[in-house]
């Protein structure tokens, strides 16, 4: 038979820590391995309470059959419950499932009140120093587009961030990162910013709205757990340098990869060609940078660096001019210089969208034309005596370099009396051919005629 489960008796303060857990969890306590992570809050709590409120909480223990049974729960390598784990999984799917449903009102009501075209959305991307097994993403660089179909890109905002303190045992990790993406030095960079106050409120400044909100940003799907950490990191960091600032953060992190397809699917949504089979797909697109090369994309500092592709200047760029790219045709509007598109593809006339053409019957007359000119060239082209059926002509082929692989050399008949090293006679007064014919092998008259 199994083992039984050990029996622990209760006591007062095992009473006190269960009736309070549900209230600490109401006010956003955590307690992944049970009451083991309330022994250290309740505690303080419990040696505050006078002697007749402890003798309250022992009588209940000696109530209750001064007896409990122990839930043994199954744990992972770190005694994290696999229960718990589940719970926290479930918890973000429903909450990124959430986060999506509300980009999709957000773009149908504005699609119905016939805005959406106006309507100002706030693109993002962050560099990083490096991403730590904690979870901690402290940025080193920051770009922000203020976009919209009608206007395209309204407003840039870019800075470099002092990342501050590496954590311990990740700097040559964050020296290889940024040798091999952004090239952004991790120490001693001159360019980076560590007024974190003056950059938060920077940011508050581009998303402050009308009504005195603040817009969400928009990232791609694969930074936004990134995306999430950095402007929390932004708020505590200011709140650090001033102690009177705002500890709440008021940012909101929304998908842009979502965006993009509500942005396509809202231009015709009786038209099931212009929805993206998935979001995944979605992201291909923003992956492919067909504009990361174009001029004005990136900042100086990168420019100089010779490494644009990294910069996340050139990446939220990007995402506007795919977007543009991709939508704009579909809603009848414009594309403009430096705000749908880069200015050297708008100069050169290269970012057209070219009508469907309809093939028509060409004229009577004009066939007659064209057969005629055939004709002639035809006329035009040397040719041979006639030659008996089945009875090939002779072959003599040019001299060395002008056919192809082995035919680049003189194989052509020469008599014993005239061979030399050099090329033969009959090739070198040989009438030069017609266009094309041959590809290298010249069919000649025989020598007798």
């Amino acid at each position: 038979m199994p083992p039984k489960k050990k029996q622990k008796k209760d006591n007062g303060f095992m009473v006190f820590m269960k009736s309070m857990k549900p209230q600490l969890e109401a006010k956003g306590h955590k307690f992944p391995r049970g009451l083991t992570d309330v022994i250290p809050v309740c505690s303080p709590l419990w040696n505050k309470l006078s002697p007749e409120e402890k003798a309250s909480y022992h009588q209940k223990a000696k109530d209750g059959g001064g007896t409990t049974f122990i839930k043994e729960e199954r744990c992972d390598t770190r005694g994290v419950p696999l229960n718990w784990k589940e719970r926290e999984e479930q918890k973000k799917i429903s909450e990124k499932d959430h986060l999506l449903q509300k980009v999709e009102d957000m773009i149908s009501y504005f699609a119905t009140q016939g805005t959406l075209e106006n309507h100002y959305f706030y693109l993002a991307h962050f560099n990083i120093a490096v991403t730590t097994s904690e979870g901690e993403y402290p940025p080193c660089e920051i770009a922000i587009v203020k976009f919209s179909l009608l206007d395209g890109i309204a407003k840039c905002y870019h800075d470099f961030v002092e990342p501050g303190q590496i954590r311990l045992g990740y700097a040559h990790e964050a020296k290889l990162h940024s040798e091999n993406t952004h090239n952004i030095p991790t120490f001693g960079f001159k360019l980076a910013n560590s007024d974190y106050v003056n950059i938060t409120n920077n940011i508050k400044e581009m998303l402050k709205q009308p009504d005195g909100g603040i817009a969400p940003l928009f990232v791609v799907d694969e930074d936004n757990a990134k995306a999430i950490y950095i402007v929390d990191w932004l708020v505590k960091k200011s709140c650090q340098l001033d102690d009177s600032y705002e500890t709440c953060s008021p940012f909101k992190i929304y998908s842009l990869n979502k965006l993009f397809y509500e942005l396509r699917r809202q231009a015709d949504v009786n038209n099931s060609t212009l929805r993206f089979s998935s979001i995944a797909l979605v992201a291909e697109h923003f992956g492919k940078g067909m504009f990361f090369y174009s001029k004005n994309m990136a900042c100086q500092w990168h420019v100089e660096e010779d490494n644009v592709t990294f910069c996340s200047l050139t990446r939220v760029r990007n995402y506007a001019y795919t977007i543009s790219d991709l939508c704009c045709e579909y809603y009848g509007l414009s594309l403009l210089p430096n705000r749908h598109c880069p200015s050297e593809i708008a100069d050169d006339n290269k970012y057209v969208v070219i009508p469907k053409v309809t093939k028509t019957e060409e004229p009577e007359a004009l066939v007659e034309v064209k057969k005629k000119k055939e004709e002639e060239e035809d006329d035009r082209e040397p040719s041979g005596p006639p030659r008996l059926p089945n009875t090939p002509a002779t072959a003599n082929f040019k001299g060395p370099g002008t056919g192809r692989g082995v035919l680049g050399g003189s194989m052509g008949p020469v008599s014993s009396a005239t061979q030399s090293p050099g090329r033969s006679r009959a090739i070198e007064t040989a009438p030069p051919a017609g266009r094309g014919r041959g590809r290298g092998l010249l069919l000649l008259a025989d020598d007798s005629d």
